[in-house]
């Protein structure tokens, strides 16, 4: 690590301890980068990064306490500076360029090499957009394609509505997912007519197509 005015600032979110360390080791090991925190949850890294005001923050998008597209939008907001790089288990082309949408300015799979999320750290912070070679391609065909009339992505979804959406399409019941989130089975009935509309939906079986399609739940 070299003098930690001239380096590299970087916060680490993972919900793994052991990956997160691991990472977190080997890049402090690195000519000019810098660990300054890191974060299991979304609410302990939204609590911290205001403050230490990192210059690039690695994103894990599957972190249990928030969906991580929301996450990404979350950090665009508290951390405006800041460069969002995804580093996720997600592939698929839709979730990518979603989370690209949300305000992530470079996307790697935790099957890179480390030599390449480091490169790929250095190419953010100093202005690049780095993607891993297996998914660029499809990003920019995901990026490019238009959404069919009347129809939108998950970000067309409020953050209630991805939470209905996401309980729905793992198979829990109305009356649970009223449950789960405290509101009444009505709303969530209000909620599925909208995420319908919103998606082009016309039935559970597409609704479920979706949700494992953009990685917002597994398959």
């Amino acid at each position: 690590m070299s003098d930690t005015n001239n380096s590299i600032r970087v916060y680490l979110i993972d919900d793994h301890p052991v990956l997160r360390e691991g990472f977190a080791k080997a890049l402090e090991a690195e000519p000019g980068m810098t660990v300054v925190g890191q974060a299991g949850t979304a609410a302990d890294a939204l609590r911290e990064v205001q403050s230490i005001k990192p210059e690039v923050v690695l994103v894990d998008l599957n972190i249990p306490d928030r969906d991580g597209i929301e996450l990404l939008a979350a950090l665009r907001v508290q951390v405006p500076t800041a460069k969002l790089l995804v580093l996720s288990c997600y592939d698929d082309e839709f979730r990518v360029a979603e989370a690209l949408r949300a305000g992530a300015q470079g996307y790697l799979v935790k099957t890179s090499e480390l030599a390449e999320v480091i490169d790929g750290i250095r190419r953010i912070a100093s202005g690049g957009a780095p993607l891993s070679q297996r998914i660029a391609g499809a990003v920019v065909r995901a990026m490019r394609k238009p959404a069919p009339e009347g129809t939108g992505g998950l970000d067309a979804l409020t953050p209630r509505e991805r939470q209905v959406l996401r309980l729905l399409a793992a198979g829990i019941s109305t009356r649970e997912t009223a449950a789960r989130l405290t509101i009444s089975p009505k709303t969530v009935e209000t909620h599925r007519v909208r995420i319908y509309a919103k998606l082009g939906c016309k039935s559970a079986v597409e609704l479920t197509r979706i949700a494992v399609r953009t990685g917002l739940i597994e398959a």
